[in-house]
């Protein structure tokens, strides 16, 4: 586990500090430089100071000196310690903190050697700091956060990687799953270990295919392995599902996003199952050619039985509304008001133009370029445009991050739902929950209130559910995994509601979104070839 493995690790860097303070003298002075920038808890010290070096999310300090325009939407800032001598050198000529950023454009690779980075930061970066030394392979920095008192990795790469996952039972044939679309990482599986590769980013360009690419060959030269069998998404459109369809050396086996999403954590905790996953994101095909992503799954290695959902969102111009999330918000009240939303108290649509809130409409209406999705994630950013009157969103889970952290602490209060038994499976409707939340903004209530109840109600509704589908079944473990679960308070909340009856297993050393999906694709694709050897 993260937690083990820190622990250890900062087990031995104390122990080579007593032998010899004066090389580590420069650890403790930017220590305490890094206090003075966040208040950082026992759990955050012994992450920042572990051999891996992440970079960890922690409380930022207003009274720092880091400008709030760094890490604008949000009190977290992302800190890390030096971890090359470069670092070193660099802190004690600036004489002060540094905000540090990847060299590379949005949806690019990091640049790797110095033509590149000319050529491709030319008119971005006002300077250049070559090196003699050419860089190897690039690799991000890996990112962690404390959740609800767990270290937790929210992106597994420098440091980590090819660090391997020792699996309870090994696998019949080398095995590369090539992760999702987003947040890419792949996994070798070989013999009793499982190796997941650095984080690629996300696969929207022809360069990060090619890092893609160039990363898997790098592994498998390492390693000096041939995979076998390819694991690959049921996503006909991602670039991994068409790289894999382009090996015609391997045997492919298509892999169930969410279903991939439990067993990444089944295998981080050694269970063998059955377990009841929670697997709540933005996206991922389902068996029925609809996005997924608020599902309540009894998952095996091999299969998976869907027991119930959230009542699908619509969202009109399809991949569009995952930027201008107005378009979601719509949706939602458009449905929970039976196609009459009181738009004119809800300012959130003032700033939209009349003639695009009505095309918007007719897509609704005429059920046109308006595709179904269950995405727990979908719903963040409807109730986040709500209620922080925010009609666009600039990267992903930019306005879910903002809502986490506008709930009120002190807030215990939730919505209606209902629990509709009639559809196939069972859904969590959240009509009710829209409408009070939209007379509650319309009469004044301060967002953070609204937030904390609604993140409170999918708690309760997460916890109703979960005791129903158990009710005349054998106890089994809960599984929370997901993007949404890198969500602390809602990750907090459902914990300490089902934990006092059943086991809950969350993710440590796995991401919980979709950076430590390729790990459960590698599993399920042996057991799906063993099952039908």
């Amino acid at each position: 586990a993260c937690q083990a493995t820190n622990g250890d690790a900062t087990t031995r860097l104390r122990e080579r500090q007593r032998r010899d303070e004066k090389a580590f003298a420069g650890l403790g002075r930017n220590l305490v430089e890094a206090e003075k920038l966040a208040r950082i808890s026992e759990s955050e010290r012994v992450l920042l100071t572990s051999q891996e070096r992440p970079l960890v999310l922690v409380l930022r300090n207003p009274a720092g000196a880091i400008a709030p325009a760094a890490c604008p939407d949000t009190p977290l800032l992302g800190l890390f310690l030096p971890y090359t001598p470069l670092h070193q050198l660099l802190l004690e000529e600036a004489g002060g903190p540094l905000v540090m950023t990847s060299a590379n454009l949005s949806d690019e690779p990091i640049c790797r050697s110095d033509e590149e980075a000319r050529r491709r930061l030319d008119g971005i970066a006002d300077a250049l700091l070559l090196h003699d030394r050419e860089i190897a392979m690039r690799c991000d920095d890996s990112v962690a956060r404390v959740v609800d008192g767990v270290p937790t990795l929210l992106r597994r790469s420098r440091g980590f990687v090819p660090r391997p996952f020792p699996l309870k039972r090994p696998v019949a044939e080398p095995i590369l799953a090539c992760g999702a679309h987003l947040k890419n990482t792949f996994c070798i599986a070989h013999e009793d270990s499982a190796y997941l590769g650095p984080h690629i980013g996300d696969l929207e360009t022809v360069a990060a295919l090619e890092f893609f690419e160039q990363a898997v060959e790098r592994m498998q030269a390492i390693l000096s392995v041939r995979p076998k069998v390819i694991a690959q998404d049921l996503h006909p459109g991602y670039l991994t599902t068409r790289y894999a369809m382009s090996r015609s050396d391997v045997q492919r086996v298509g892999v169930q996003h969410h279903h991939a999403h439990v067993v990444s954590a089944m295998a981080e905790h050694g269970v063998e199952g059955p377990v009841l996953g929670l697997a709540f994101d933005g996206t991922g095909l389902g068996d029925d050619e609809s996005s997924w992503g608020g599902e309540f799954l009894l998952c095996f290695r091999g299969h998976y039985e869907r027991l119930a959902t959230f009542r699908p969102i619509r969202l009109p111009g399809g991949n569009v509304a995952m930027k201008e999330i107005w378009r979601v918000a719509y949706s939602l009240v458009h449905d929970a008001y039976d196609g009459q939303p009181p738009i004119e108290s809800m300012p959130l649509f003032g700033s939209i133009p009349a003639t695009r809130r009505g095309l918007v409409a007719q897509m609704l209406e005429r059920d046109l370029n308006a595709p179904q999705a269950h995405g727990v994630g979908r719903y963040f950013d409807a109730f986040a445009a709500l209620g922080l009157r925010r009609p666009w969103a600039s990267y992903e889970a930019q306005a879910a991050i903002a809502w986490e952290f506008a709930a009120a602490s002190d807030e215990d209060g939730h919505y209606p739902f209902e629990l509709d038994e009639s559809a196939s499976p069972l859904q969590i409707d959240l009509r009710p929950t829209v409408r009070a939340a939209v007379d509650e903004l319309a009469s004044g209530v301060e967002p953070g209130q609204v937030s904390a109840r609604f993140h409170n109600t999918l708690v309760d509704a997460s916890g109703q559910v979960v005791v129903r589908l158990l009710r005349d079944r054998d106890s089994v473990p809960i599984v929370l995994t997901g993007g949404v679960f890198q969500n602390a308070t809602l990750s907090a909340g459902i914990h300490k509601k089902l934990s006092h009856e059943y086991e809950v297993l969350r993710h440590s050393s796995v991401p919980a979104g979709d950076g430590g999906i390729a790990l459960g694709q590698a599993l399920i694709a042996d057991a799906i070839l063993g099952d039908k050897g």
